[in-house]
């Protein structure tokens, strides 16, 4: 995906972990989202051939952006977007010099 205009990636994406937290007040835990870091992103929108492709999925709730090339977005990590939890479903990458990743998200509905 080389031909993706670098002035679109305009907006920031968290990436990272949920991990248990201990409340040290009171003992109890609860899921927390950590964040291992950060890049810009920007939308990416599906051509005709890819929305057939996603028929028969819950392609209401997948988001697709754009990022540059990062080996550490892997499908183990969870994603913020604009205050909404996503998890990686999978990467489409490209290593070339100057090159763009499209990376799917799904949305999650909460952490237990």
């Amino acid at each position: 995906m080389k031909n993706y205009n670098l002035n679109r990636l305009n907006k920031r994406a968290q990436f990272g972990t949920v991990k248990s937290v201990q409340n040290p007040i009171n003992g109890t835990t609860k899921q927390q989202f950590v964040t291992l870091f950060t890049v810009w992103y920007g939308e990416y929108t599906l051509t005709i051939s890819n929305t057939i492709s996603l028929t028969g999925t819950t392609a209401t709730t997948n988001q697709l952006i754009a990022v540059r090339h990062d080996d550490r977005i892997t499908t183990a990590l969870e994603a913020i977007l604009d205050g909404v939890t996503y998890k990686v479903a999978g990467v489409s990458s490209d290593s070339e010099l100057n090159a763009y990743d499209v990376v799917t998200l799904t949305k999650v509905n909460g952490h237990g």
